[in-house]
């Protein structure tokens, strides 16, 4: 067969309620409407709620001059260092530490962000890494989810276990350009090993984008009528 069922089933539900060009197009329209008028909504009504709960869980950018006014002497606290990835996070339980050895860790390490728990019973050292995480990098495969959007999947696409969806893709282009082959793998799993692999993967399947799609159209449209 020359695509597999979940291609055939995307297929079917993007052809669903008139032409697939007019779905797309529509979808991706409302979609932006959609949630520009949530996060308008949501803004409005919750700002306070959202700062209630960041500062429930940590504060963030703490500086480690104001440590000293609560942990002195001999005080030890709970330390964790928590790497995040471009895919994927690590959480490492560190010793508990006085503000002597956090203070050296912080130096040693400027580019680590310090947060404090509100209860202020746990460091938490922040370390932002640009490459993929042991896990993403044995599990990670980039697909296309139901809805026709590049995702990135746990696991093969056919299970289904989305982590991150990044653009709708213009599938009748997607479909006429690609060779059998590429589109097959695209549809099977693309396995990524590395952050260059993933850089790459986005940079040629974003030429596919409707989004692109979109400003070439308007910029056609905007040349016709000059």
């Amino acid at each position: 067969m020359r695509y597999t069922s979940m291609w055939k089933r995307i297929k079917r539900k993007l052809k669903q309620n008139g032409s697939m060009r007019r779905k797309l197009f529509l979808a991706l329209h409302m979609k932006i409407l959609f949630s520009s008028i949530v996060f308008l909504c949501f803004y409005a009504m919750s700002v306070g709620t959202i700062n209630a709960q960041l500062q429930q869980s940590y504060i963030v950018n703490y500086e480690i001059d104001d440590l000293s006014t609560w942990l002195n002497g001999d005080k030890k606290i709970q330390t964790i260092l928590h790497r995040v990835y471009v895919c994927g996070e690590e959480i490492e339980q560190l010793d508990e530490l006085n503000y002597e050895k956090v203070v050296i860790m912080a130096e040693q390490n400027p580019n680590w962000e310090l947060t404090v728990d509100q209860s202020y019973t746990l460091i938490r050292f922040v370390e932002k890494i640009d490459d993929l995480s042991p896990y993403c990098k044995k599990n990670a495969f980039f697909g296309v989810n139901s809805e026709g959007e590049l995702s990135l999947f746990d696991g093969l696409p056919s299970e289904e276990k989305i982590m991150k969806t990044f653009f709708q893709l213009n599938v009748p282009y997607l479909e006429s350009s690609l060779p059998d082959q590429e589109l097959e793998h695209l549809m099977t799993g693309i396995r990524i090993r590395d952050i260059d692999e993933y850089d790459s993967v986005l940079s040629t399947y974003s030429e596919y984008s409707m989004e692109r799609f979109l400003q070439h159209e308007n910029a056609m449209s905007e040349a016709i009528e000059q």
